[in-house]
């Protein structure tokens, strides 16, 4: 039977509670480091079956109290509270961005966000999550509502952005849409290996017709995890190339 169905509310608390149940165990040594400079030995768990919320807040055990009882219990830290963490090899930044291609009611907080450094240098690189919806009505069946949840959720999982400043720039520009080469003109052997495509990134041609910038746009779209790995692999090469010039 169909029905008008309002559910992004429940669908994102129930969401989210089961996303941190999934989390709970999986808590990896690390640090915090809040606002004023202090240094927090924790485990921190991450939420990776809906990352976003990372970018809000973590859960954590403090370091001593994890040592005398692992089962300790967990708190909650809020991204308006902290400057950085570490939780195993991944670091996470706080990072201003307001998203203009999806702005919202701020349900989900401010437009400060904890983001996954991927690259550290001249160019810095962080990866962004776009939140789910604020609001959004359904005419759908059970069934549907929860196939169109689920479809949802993974377009936000893969359509993650790599957000790109360099030197002094304080404009964010997603290297996905970005033309890179601009970045790596002044150092010839990675914008020669990037337009070549040596990091596995789509290779770029001088003069492309409009068929074949469709094809590229394509086949970066279907093939993003190993696009995004070669920009990562580029930006890193540059920055190492580049340590202490500017």
């Amino acid at each position: 039977m169909k029905k008008i169905l309002w559910t992004n509310f429940i669908a994102a608390i129930l969401l989210l509670s089961f996303s941190v149940c999934k989390a709970q165990d999986n808590y990896q040594p690390g640090y915090i480091i809040l606002n004023d400079g202090i240094r927090v030995a924790a485990f921190i768990t991450l939420n990776d079956d809906a990352p976003w919320y990372n970018q809000r807040y973590i859960r954590y055990k403090d370091s001593t109290a994890f040592a005398a009882d692992p089962n300790v219990k967990s708190k909650k830290i809020k991204v308006d509270d902290m400057k950085c963490f570490q939780a195993g090899t991944r670091i996470f930044d706080k990072i201003h961005y307001v998203n203009m291609e999806n702005l919202q009611l701020k349900s989900m907080g401010t437009n400060d966000h904890m983001m996954e450094r991927l690259a550290m240098g001249r160019i810095n690189a962080h990866r962004f999550y776009q939140y789910p919806q604020d609001f959004v009505v359904y005419l759908a069946s059970d069934d549907e509502v929860a196939q169109k949840e689920a479809e949802k959720k993974n377009d936000l999982i893969k359509g993650y952005k790599i957000l790109v400043q360099k030197d002094d720039e304080t404009k964010l520009h997603d290297a996905f849409d970005f033309d890179l080469q601009k970045y790596f003109k002044d150092t010839p052997e990675v914008l020669e290996k990037f337009q070549s495509g040596g990091y596995g990134n789509q290779p770029i041609a001088a003069h492309m017709s409009l068929a074949q910038r469709m094809i590229s746009l394509a086949k970066k779209s279907a093939f993003k995890p190993e696009e995004a790995d070669g920009i990562i692999a580029a930006l890193n090469d540059y920055n190492d190339k580049n340590v202490g010039k500017k």
